[in-house]
């Protein structure tokens, strides 16, 4: 058992791994516990979309959000570098259909909003298909492009924040007691 540990972290789905994560790259000495496990709850699936709220009706869930997947590139980059384990992380934006006229005009809105608050750094827009093989079926041919939508595999994803946070000194454990801060991210 590892001694002197400021953060018992108790749940090893997504988030207590990833608050074990950054708490070590702050210095602290982390240890989390989880008799069932990492990623044996719902964090532990194969599917995982992250994909960006609509610009319109901004507020600070949304502004959050942004911040989030914004800074998830660097943020698994780096749990994949210290760990050697493939989190199933990638931004790969996404293709959506879009319907009708209303839909057209909606998409050109949010494309304005987005511009404006998506600090430069991701790209929603309105475009025509440019694979005719390739594209979600679309009654308008137009469809929304965003850059930001990313995928993660959750399962890959907890086994490969364990490997960072033991390459970085810290315990994943079945059972231990409380040592410490505790927090519950169960």
């Amino acid at each position: 058992m590892a001694m002197g540990v400021d953060v018992t972290i108790r749940g090893a789905g997504i988030f207590g791994l990833s608050i074990a994560w950054v708490l070590l790259r702050k210095g602290a000495t982390v240890r989390v516990v989880d008799p069932h496990g990492p990623g044996a709850g719902s964090s532990g699936g194969i599917v995982g979309a992250l994909a960006p709220h609509v610009p319109e009706a901004w507020n600070a869930k949304k502004a959050f959000q942004l911040d989030s997947l914004l800074m998830a590139e660097a943020f698994w980059t780096g749990v994949a570098a210290t760990g050697g384990r493939d989190p199933g992380y990638l931004r790969s934006g996404r293709l959506q259909p879009l319907a009708d006229a209303r839909a057209v005009e909606l998409a050109r809105e949010r494309a304005v909003g987005a511009a404006a608050l998506w600090q430069g750094r991701a790209v929603w827009e309105v475009v025509e298909a440019v694979d005719p093989d390739w594209h979600p079926l679309s009654p308008t041919g137009l469809h929304v492009r965003d850059t930001l939508t990313a995928r993660l595999h959750p399962g890959q994803a907890c086994a490969a924040l364990v490997a960072a946070i033991s390459a970085r000194g810290g315990t994943v454990v079945g059972e231990a007691g409380d040592e410490g801060a505790v927090i519950h991210a169960t």
